[in-house]
């Protein structure tokens, strides 16, 4: 993958585009179109929302309940387009996923603010979930010094295990590499997920490790981060607490916020157990032990410091 035109399809996130798609994107043009007299007035996002965690942590069962706010406005699906347009991997010599204060420049950092503001207009607050933007918190910080992070954790091991089930499905297609890789058991053309720093060195797999290397990578850099931010601008919320109770989880995730505890969103987090969202296999606890055991087994000294500094223990 080399040309621009091979770069912005695949970062439409959408390889098999279909009228649905078109109709979407040209109501997302429209919507921009009428939100461009408050740009030129000066208008400016106001405290945007990232939603920020792992691959398959439960980040989009979090961002469709928090997206449906009357107060909010959001790109249409995880907006690469906008975060990797001179940033994708292909650009950088395909290094990682990683960025920081030193990759911004000052007209890529105008564009990405003109392009989220364009979404939002004046009146409503951006809400972003992007789950490589885990690699990519002192560079966002540095773009929005007022943003809000939601850190969503969850148990490395049920993590690791979605991971590896979603490596096995034919979903998820990430990245086209310009070499194969020689991972065992997946689509060798395709990289899924993350591209943590050193996922060179791991090509021939196996794929517990890619996955726990992910897991590690994802949650290690944005624990770095917030312990050199202001503690206000985040809040931490656990998947299996999220699961278990979602409308308590939701409303005080809401308050810290500062958005509305609207009805519509209450009952959207109400239903979860009723709609399972971007799932492989229902959520289930513990869910590691019966379907990759072994593979879990095989890492767990690689995802445990992390898991400690999350607050997970093995033992459980």
């Amino acid at each position: 993958m080399s040309t621009r035109k091979e770069i912005r399809k695949s970062l439409s996130t959408n390889f098999d585009p279909g009228p649905r798609h078109y109709a979407n994107r040209l109501m997302l043009r429209m919507r921009q179109a009428g939100h461009l007299p408050a740009l030129w007035r000066g208008g400016a996002l106001d405290r945007p929302i990232f939603i920020i965690g792992a691959p398959r942590s439960g980040t989009s069962i979090l961002f469709s309940v928090l997206r449906s706010s009357s107060a909010v406005a959001h790109w249409p699906g995880e907006a690469h387009e906008v975060w990797e347009a001179d940033h994708h991997p292909a650009l950088l010599g395909w290094r990682s996923n990683e960025l920081g204060v030193d990759d911004l420049d000052a007209g890529t950092a105008d564009r990405i603010r003109r392009e989220f503001f364009l979404v939002t207009g004046s009146r409503k607050r951006l809400i972003d979930k992007t789950p490589r933007n885990v690699l990519r918190v002192p560079f966002i910080d540095r773009i929005f010094p007022d943003a809000r992070f939601v850190f969503l954790t969850r148990d490395g091991r049920d993590n690791v295990n979605s991971l590896i089930n979603a490596w096995r499905s034919p979903r998820y297609r990430t990245y086209k590499l310009p070499k194969r890789h020689a991972i065992p058991g997946v689509d060798p053309e395709w990289w899924k997920f993350v591209l943590y720093p050193g996922w060179q060195d791991d090509t021939k797999g196996p794929l517990e490790r890619v996955c726990a290397r992910q897991w590690v990578a994802s949650n290690a850099s944005v624990l770095d981060a917030e312990a050199a931010s202001q503690p206000e601008r985040w809040t931490r919320i656990r998947y299996e607490d999220l699961v278990d109770a979602p409308r308590a989880e939701v409303e005080r995730v809401l308050r810290v916020l500062d958005l509305p505890p609207e009805d519509a969103v209450l009952a959207k987090a109400e239903a979860l157990d009723r709609t399972p969202i971007n799932v492989v296999t229902p959520p289930e606890k513990g869910k590691w032990r019966r379907e990759n055991p072994t593979e879990i087994g095989n890492v767990i000294t690689l995802i445990a410091p992390t898991m400690e500094r999350l607050g997970y223990s093995i033992e459980d």
